[in-house]
């Protein structure tokens, strides 16, 4: 199964706002969802969460976007 079949993008950051992007991974991971990061371009990037864990990952998402 390809990678874009099974993976959605939850959040996309770029230039000194990309740091989030890996607080919000540990975040999601420290409550145990898989996920991936991809780069576009220098400054770009974007989070990925499997389809399966979207619901969860957009209340983490509204519990980080809180304290940040």
């Amino acid at each position: 199964m390809a990678f874009w079949n099974r993976w959605i993008s939850v959040r996309a950051e770029g230039g000194s706002r990309s740091e989030l992007i890996d607080r919000l991974q540990a975040h999601f991971k420290a409550n145990g969802l898989k996920t991936k990061i991809t780069a576009e371009g220098n400054s770009l990037k974007r989070i990925h969460v499997l389809k399966k864990d979207a619901e969860l990952a957009e209340s983490l998402l509204a519990a980080f976007d809180k304290e940040h």
